[in-house]
């Protein structure tokens, strides 16, 4: 790490770059970086987590700053190179695409094909970077299974600890959506602190798209103005592509239904009555923490425009108006593979499933329902120490400036927006409470009383029973003044409801 690092620092400058470093040796950095291959050759990414000298180094080399994502940069800029990202590790969906020799569809399926050539995805250096960074925690996920399987079956009755173990372990895990003691902060492992970093750097908080024309700007040409929302762009690349690894990964339904009966796109919820392994698929494990901190992180954008955005989430439902706010473009991209996310967790997972999994998706989900929480301080802990220097953990004035922040009418919009995320992913939830009760009892309790506590607002309540009312009758001219600001979500609710996957429907 250290070698590469100082020959990056040799050859800083553009015209220096050497096209032989990205064309033979990038690929092989990045898969020592991000993959551990089997159990017995863990990545450095996972060596790292024991070793504080090579974490500093790894850090070094790829912050923002740092001499690789410096030299990628230059890389593009002068066109050195371009990559082709292993079919094998995209994820289903997209593999899937690049298989069809139809390409007119890749618009719809995902702006990430948009490098499609033929059968394959052609990618920038900075682009072929992002993917193997997005690929890290599945394949740290992949190889924890392969150890597992290794070991043989493994038995499905537990250390009669187990509870106790577990409920302190939830409790920890859950203490940053209820409030925490800012006296006491966890060590985030590095992975993680890349990834704010990486949010900070990509996807800032006043990174916002132009005014005018729709679509991704990952279809646009430079006489749509291109040049001028450069940024943009490559904060929209990330968050697709993280979207894309983590949220829709391998799920069977990874369009709404209406999508791709207009676009002629097979319905893969179809196909999965006959296969069984295609639609029972547990999202991959070990994701819950960093599905948890990118959902932080846009939540906590909106906060800060919340006060200059007014409600930012209005004109949102047809997306057909250019939002102010980061919060406002990213939430749609957002929501309906997060929902699918938590909800194959809550139908698909087993009963020797391993909790501490579940409790990291189910936070996930508990920290969307809750953007008005969202708070400096619970990203201050991610971020990397200075360059030769050491975060420093200090107690400050935390417990003052933390408050006790619950529902306000002015989040409205994002809840009837958001609707069946507090309605219907609840009802789904608490099947998977029914299943898991007399398994794991603390754990389950836990969850439920979490639950629980983001829906006894009487205000957020209330919107909810207003739009149940709305949603299942007919509402007479008397009654209309009193719901004319939840009708019109009914049509948007009623259409995200049927087009969340045939399969799912029908249950």
């Amino acid at each position: 790490v250290s070698s590469v690092a100082d020959f990056l620092r040799r050859h800083h400058s553009g015209a220096d770059q050497p096209r032989a470093f990205f064309a033979d040796a990038l690929p092989a950095l990045l898969f020592r970086l991000f993959v551990s291959s089997s159990p017995a050759s863990p990545c450095f990414l996972d060596l790292a987590a024991g070793d504080a000298a090579l974490a500093d180094l790894i850090a070094s080399l790829l912050a923002p700053s740092g001499p690789l994502l410096v030299a990628i940069s230059a890389a593009d800029r002068h066109s050195l190179a371009r990559f082709t990202f292993p079919r094998e590790r995209l994820p289903d969906w997209l593999g899937f695409a690049l298989s069809s020799t139809a390409a007119s569809s890749d618009k719809v399926i995902s702006p990430l094909l948009a490098g499609r050539v033929g059968s394959k995805l052609h990618l920038s250096v900075f682009e072929y970077y992002l993917f193997w960074f997005a690929y890290y925690p599945i394949s740290a996920a992949t190889a924890k299974a392969a150890a597992g399987a290794s070991k043989g079956s493994t038995p499905t009755s537990k250390p009669s600890l187990k509870p106790r173990v577990l409920l302190e372990s939830l409790v920890s895990t859950l203490a940053s959506t209820a409030g925490r003691n800012p006296d006491r902060k966890p060590d985030r492992s590095l992975y993680l602190k890349l990834l704010y970093a990486y949010l900070k750097e990509f996807v800032p908080s006043d990174c916002a798209p132009p005014r005018g024309g729709f679509g991704t700007l990952l279809h646009r040409n430079v006489r749509d103005g291109v040049d001028a929302a450069g940024s943009f762009r490559r904060a929209e690349f990330f968050v697709h592509t993280l979207v894309q690894f983590w949220l829709v990964g391998d799920d069977f339904s990874p369009l709404p239904v209406r999508t791709c009966r207009s676009y002629g796109l097979p319905l893969l919820s179809l196909l999965s009555r006959s296969n069984p392994t295609l639609s029972e698929r547990l999202p991959a494990p070990g994701l819950g923490d960093a599905v948890k901190l990118l959902v932080m992180y846009l939540n906590r954008s909106s906060v800060c425009k919340l006060a200059d955005a007014g409600n930012v989430f209005d004109g949102m439902l047809l997306r057909k108006e250019s939002c102010d706010s980061p919060a406002g473009y990213w939430n749609p991209l957002m929501q309906r593979p997060l929902y699918r996310f938590v909800l194959r967790t809550f139908m698909f997972c087993s009963r020797d499933a391993d909790i501490k999994n579940i409790v990291l998706v189910f936070s996930a989900w508990m920290v969307y329902m809750e953007p008005w929480k969202a708070q400096q301080d619970d990203l201050n802990e991610y971020d990397l120490p200075p360059p030769g220097g050491r975060n420093v953990n200090c107690v400050s004035d935390g417990k003052m400036q933390r408050c006790d922040v619950g529902y306000s009418p002015a989040w409205q919009g994002f809840v009837l927006s958001n609707y069946l995320f507090y309605s219907s992913l609840v009802v789904h939830f608490l099947g998977f409470a029914h299943k898991f009760i007399h398994s794991d009892v603390a754990s389950v309790l836990q969850m439920v009383s979490k639950v629980l506590e983001v829906l006894g607002s009487s205000e957020l309540l209330g919107l909810i029973y207003k739009v149940d009312a709305a949603y299942h009758s007919r509402v007479s001219d008397s009654q209309s003044c009193c719901l004319d600001d939840v009708l019109k979500y009914v049509p948007t609710i009623r259409e995200q409801l049927q087009g969340l996957g045939g399969w799912v429907v029908k249950t």
